[in-house]
């Protein structure tokens, strides 16, 4: 009885991993050997048993706790030792009676009983026992696993040993191990009579991986063959090199949507994201860019978020009146095992490295809403409730979506007034849109136009190949392989975008040092354009809202955009033209803020963009007392202003018609005709 059972004197874990898998020396799995794993609906009943592998987010992560493994026991009447080993089990029945005064007849004889043995108790001895880590964690689907209209599966998995604490609410981990039915409550009390035969299912985890990365789609290329993968990278270097590649790809997002080009583009470069930076003494500086869409009702913001969140590959969309506070930050709920609080995440914290889409923003309660300003600025999610204080990691890119106080946009209130928002929430966006659905004739034919263009082409394509796809099987799959770039139509399927972004993001640009004095200079130029006497003066002594004002935030809102610009080039440095794009697109987000209204209520600003051009350049010549002005200055500077080069062009040549300017042959200086 004094022998020791082997797993007493073991002094290694033991793991059963699938074939073909390699570890190192410590026993861990690299990210070079992190498989594919399949989805919780794809794991069926003949599993049951076997060793599977899975894939999913982490939702929920308890306490590691100690769990007997080898069990000690002593005898008080002989002193006999007894181990017993637990077998993983959850509970077991201690052992009373020892086996050696069993066998014995007796340890001994008591006083009194005339000379009758009496049989030994056995103690459980806590120093002698062997104890291991345990954790049970709650794996999820992922979002893009889940079909539409399905509810997230889940399943739990315990971890023993060196694999706890590897993973936290919100990672994405591959996940090796035995898929086991248990009974509920193990059988046992009212829980596990009501069950009957029905069992619940977990995993004896024997390897966990955690996924450093969330938007690499490598299990996306897994899925190709040779072909397909060479023809996507074919179809990736023909829009590289095309003229224009950033508006195809911004265009692709959302094709049947009419318009919105500067929405669009904004949304890609938040897909593309910035650089995180992370200083020597602890301090992080975020990466992710922040957007907000205000404006009417129907013009398809809720319809952009959905895409973004769809294309993305870690997106959660959800609604600001059906998402609480802690829906959307951290939860504490109940342990069922142990009946103590654990810790759940909430969609901020299941979207990190990823977009989190909230519609319907301003129908939040105000108790809600202030739970996201760290997430927005720190990307951190702290919690302190019930003796549990802790910090999760929050790295997402919120898309707000948020409509007016009154119906439609009052321009003759502020935008305070009008969103009902506070301007310290409103200040964390990089990126405010205003999207107002004005009437205009063009406008509205063009739009119309693509709407019944839509309706009769969109679709039926579709259905004529799937009718067609028993006859020519061969011919449908070209047809797919080819439909990840349209040249005629400039459009790249979402697919292809998912890629080239996943691609994008793995350069990290940096400001060079010529262009950094660049980036100042804007820099204050915007700044001394914002000043209260001049925007008082401009808006006629109305006050349009601080939160329009050109800040430090704004500064480094447009470094996270040049970046996400230079990463869309595949390069690894800040161009002096990404810095002018990132700028043109502030002033774009921030010009639909600020609009001035004449009396009949039309928008002035749009009447005439050939005058505002050529206002620009004649007051940069009266400023540097010159008739003769370096084109490629000129076009910096309305660049800035939110203009493109071809309005920039249109007005050279129209002005040049009336001989009001001259244009010399090399088209590098502008010269006034006095």
């Amino acid at each position: 009885m004094n022998a020791f059972p082997p797993m007493l004197m073991r002094r290694y874990e033991l793991r059963i991993l699938p074939f073909g898998r390699h570890t190192d020396r410590a026993g861990n799995v690299g990210d070079d050997g992190i498989p594919r794993g399949v989805s919780l609906r794809h794991v069926r009943s003949k599993s049951m048993g076997r060793i599977v592998t899975i894939t999913g987010m982490i939702v929920k992560a308890s306490d590691v706790k100690p769990m007997l493994q080898v069990a000690a026991y002593t005898c008080d009447v002989c002193g006999a030792e007894l181990y017993r080993e637990t077998h993983n089990r959850r509970d077991f029945l201690p052992e009373r009676i020892c086996p050696v005064c069993a066998s014995s007849g007796g340890g001994g004889t008591a006083d009194g009983q005339r000379g009758r043995r009496v049989m030994g108790v056995l103690k459980l001895e806590t120093r002698g026992s062997k104890f291991t880590k345990f954790q049970e964690l709650k794996l999820q689907e992922l979002p893009n696993q889940v079909p539409m209209g399905h509810i997230p599966r889940s399943l739990s998995v315990y971890c023993r040993g060196e694999l706890t604490r590897l993973a936290s609410p919100g990672d994405v981990v591959t996940v090796d191990g035995i898929f086991l039915p248990q009974k509920v409550n193990d059988g046992h009390g009212a829980k596990g009579r009501k069950a009957g035969l029905m069992s619940t299912l977990f995993v004896d985890a024997q390897n966990l991986s955690v996924h450093k990365n969330s938007l690499d789609d490598a299990s996306h290329r897994d899925r190709l063959s040779e072909e397909e993968l060479v023809r996507l990278d074919s179809d990736i270097r023909k829009v590289t090199s095309s003229e224009d590649p950033i508006g195809i790809l911004s265009r692709s997002i959302a094709p049947e949507i009419f318009g919105h080009a500067n929405v669009k583009r904004a949304l890609l470069l938040q897909l593309t994201g910035g650089v995180f930076r992370k200083m020597t003494d602890g301090m992080r500086i975020r990466g992710d860019i922040n957007i907000c869409l205000m404006g009417d009702p129907g013009v398809a913001k809720s319809q952009l978020l959905k895409h973004v969140a769809s294309v993305a590959p870690r997106g959660v969309y959800t609604t600001g009146k059906g998402s609480s506070g802690v829906g959307l930050t951290a939860s504490i709920t109940k342990d069922n095992m142990t009946g103590e609080l654990s810790l759940e995440g909430g969609a901020l914290v299941l979207a990190d490295r990823g977009i989190c889409a909230i519609d319907e923003f301003d129908k939040m309660d105000e108790s809600d809403r202030s739970s996201i300003h760290e997430v927005m600025e720190q990307q951190t999610v702290s919690i302190a409730k019930a003796g549990i204080v802790a910090t999760l990691n929050a790295r997402a890119s919120v898309l707000a979506a948020a409509n007016p106080l009154y119906s439609r946009y009052n321009r003759n209130k502020s935008l305070s007034e009008n969103i009902n928002l506070p301007n310290s929430l409103l200040s964390r966006f990089d990126l405010m849109f205003l999207i107002l659905d004005v009437p205009d004739i063009d406008r509205d034919m063009a739009l119309a136009r693509h709407v019944t263009f839509v309706h009769q082409n969109e679709g039926l394509e579709e259905k004529k190949d799937d009718s067609d796809s028993d006859d020519d099987d061969e011919g449908n799959t070209d047809a797919v392989i080819k439909s990840d770039y349209d040249e005629e139509k400039g459009l790249v399927s979402p697919m292809l975008l998912r890629e080239y972004i996943s691609r994008a993001r793995r350069h990290d640009p940096v400001v060079p040092p010529e262009v950094a004095p660049y980036i100042v200079e804007a820099y204050v130029s915007l700044r001394m354009q914002d000043r209260p006497g001049k925007n008082i003066k401009m808006s006629g002594g109305s006050k349009t809202g601080d939160q329009t004002a050109m800040t430090a935030r704004q500064l480094l809102s447009i470094l996270r955009l040049g970046q996400a610009l230079a990463r869309l080039r595949f390069s690894d440095f800040v161009a002096r033209e990404d810095v002018d794009e990132a700028i043109r697109l502030t002033h774009m987000s921030k010009a639909t803020l600020s609009e001035e209204t004449g009396d009949d209520g039309k928008s002035v600003r749009r009447e005439d963009v050939m005058s505002r051009i050529f206002n620009i350049i004649r007051d940069y010549s009266a400023t540097s007392n010159t008739t003769t002005v370096e084109l490629k200055l000129v076009e910096a500077m309305v660049i800035r202003k939110g203009f493109t080069v071809q309005q920039m062009q249109s007005c050279l040549e129209e002005y040049e018609a009336l001989e009001v300017i001259q244009v010399n042959q090399n088209r590098t200086q502008i010269h006034f005709i006095t």
